[in-house]
């Protein structure tokens, strides 16, 4: 009786590469929000029958992660290095790429909110800053903390200026959307909101390019605040004695 041998078991034959998957998953995204992501939508768009997509992505929070590195890799990353004493510029520089990257892709920054974030590129986005941060003299630990404060920074200011349209690219201009906060808060009673009324023209600039540098800028500086020598206490005003008897003989005639 012959032997026959065993083939090893062939995967269905790819006709497609992982990109042109994550390009179709960030497309759906962009058009209609993370609520439309799925593995049967990008099948679909790519039209292919869903289980076949599995030979590419196996689930759709594998889909989340990819849109997310691929997002982030569209962000300037290059601009996290460069010499310990330019640390903040470096910092600064990349938080205003990623911010630019996450405003054309204005849906994906609602599912950075959930996605994972573990692959090459975000793990990259934390390593470099944490070096970053240590070039400013901060501590491993220190420097985490911040690090995570700055990501909030960044995702939690894209979010909120996302917040106030429909999240589809590409975003009306800075201006225009600043403008129609301005007409918006113009309707804000001035004797009831008094202190809401004289900020109207700051804050109808929440989301600009200007408050974002200068939130980002104030939370760098306090991030650096603790290593800066403590500024002396003021030394008490020195009383003589005759000041002295003299108050005390005041207070005894009182």
């Amino acid at each position: 009786m012959s032997r026959v041998e065993s083939q090893p078991r062939r995967g269905p034959r790819r006709s497609l590469d992982v990109e042109q998957v994550v390009d179709a998953a960030v497309a759906i995204v962009d058009e209609g929000g993370p609520d439309a992501l799925s593995v049967r939508a990008v099948a679909g768009r790519l039209g292919m029958n869903p289980n076949a997509l599995y030979t590419y992505i196996a689930s759709r929070a594998a889909l989340e992660r990819v849109i997310v590195e691929r997002v982030l890799g569209e962000s300037d990353l290059a601009l996290l290095t460069g010499p310990a004493e330019h640390w903040r510029q470096r910092i600064v520089s990349y938080a205003h790429s990623l911010r630019e990257t996450l405003l054309t892709h204005p849906a994906v920054a609602r599912l950075l909110m959930t996605a994972p974030m573990d692959g090459p590129n975000a793990l990259r986005v934390g390593e470099e800053l944490m070096g970053a941060l240590i070039d400013a003299g901060l501590s491993p630990r220190d420097a985490g903390r911040a690090t995570y404060s700055i990501i909030v920074q960044v995702l939690g200011a894209v979010a909120l200026e996302v917040a106030e349209t429909d999240g589809r690219p590409p975003l009306p201009p800075e201006g225009a959307r600043i403008a129609g906060r301005r007409d918006a808060l113009a309707a804000i009673d001035h004797t009831d909101w008094p202190h809401t009324a004289a900020a109207i023209d700051m804050m109808a600039q929440w989301i600009s390019t200007d408050q974002f540098h200068w939130s980002l800028a104030r939370l760098l500086d306090g991030c650096v605040y603790s290593l800066a020598p403590p500024e002396p206490e003021p030394e008490p005003e020195p009383r003589t004695p005759g000041a002295h008897a003299g108050a005390d003989q005041a207070r005894r005639r009182g």
